[in-house]
């Protein structure tokens, strides 16, 4: 029984969360993505000389990462909806201004193709037409269905406003210039906070693993030259990859936070996307400066 709901939030969850982010996979290819995930640090263990610890959270953290991205791709879905909305809002109003019905404002939307509303409005129109429900419960039952309090604040504006009277544009105005400046506004500080964490991901993740990668590479050239040296053992190299897996990795999860806030699925990816980043600049540095310096 505990296998089943196990089963049941990894897989079947995950595919139902792909659906409704518009993306269709069969159960089994999912299965056979995870298992490939699972087994790939297992091979680059075997390539790379990795130890047991850095092939472990290579495994938890890529496996994490595929199952954050179906919530990661349902999120960007609602986030590029909510962000035209006030394109929608705006084809409403100069409908409502020019003396038509909610209806026939909504029907604008729809046929203006103003890409996610479109589909979430039709919705609205094929309940009143097919399942003959009025405007109000069509609405309530598609705002409720939707993961966006935006969309869930419209609905309910929408209808008390045709339940109680009131100059619907109107408010629609103030509404759709209010949701323009706050995305503008989250725009420009997520801009101004890309760049100044973009150069930390440089530094922490790409140069600082290349650098030690370049002066491994370069000891191990030494220690040929110098029979009195001591040789870089394959372990002095793995425990390495361990301090730069976990830098880059502790970096990757507090990197997402000023420019998504706390949301376990993208800290994961860019944890994942980090990790990735520093053990590639190690490598890639001690094995061209190996040839480098030979």
């Amino acid at each position: 029984m505990n296998i089943q709901k196990l089963y049941n939030y990894i897989v079947k969850r995950n595919i139902l969360i792909l659906k409704k982010a518009g993306k269709k996979i069969d159960e089994r290819i999912f299965i056979a993505i995870l298992l490939v995930i699972a087994i790939m640090p297992a091979i680059l263990k075997l390539l790379l000389g990795f130890t047991t610890r850095t092939t472990l959270i290579l495994t938890f953290v890529y496996l994490g990462s595929v199952l954050s991205i179906p919530s990661l791709l349902h999120e960007s879905k609602i986030e590029r909806f909510e962000r035209n909305i006030p394109k929608a809002l705006y084809v409403m109003i100069l409908s409502l201004e020019s003396g038509r019905s909610v209806i026939d404002a909504i029907n604008e939307v729809i046929n203006s193709g103003i890409r996610e509303v479109d589909v979430i409005f039709s919705k609205v129109i094929v309940l009143m037409t097919e399942r003959k429900l009025s405007f109000e419960d069509a609405m309530l039952i598609v705002s409720n269905s939707i993961d966006s309090r935006i969309f869930r604040q419209l609905g309910r504006l929408i209808i008390e406003n045709r339940k109680y009277g009131g100059e619907l544009a109107t408010t629609l105005k103030t509404l759709a210039k209010t949701l323009e400046d706050l995305q503008n506004l989250k725009a420009q500080l997520l801009s101004i906070t890309a760049n100044g964490l973009a150069v930390g991901l440089i530094i922490l993740c790409g140069v600082i693993p290349a650098t030690a990668g370049l002066i491994g590479g370069y000891l191990s050239i030494l220690s040929q030259l110098t029979p009195s040296m001591p040789p870089i053992s394959h372990d002095q190299i793995a425990r390495a990859v361990e301090v730069i897996q976990l830098g880059t990795g502790i970096f990757g999860l507090l990197f997402s936070i000023p420019l998504f806030g706390i949301k376990l699925n993208r800290m994961v990816i860019t944890c994942a996307f980090c990790m990735t980043f520093g053990i590639t600049a190690f490598y890639g540095t001690l094995y061209l400066s190996g040839v480098l310096f030979s």
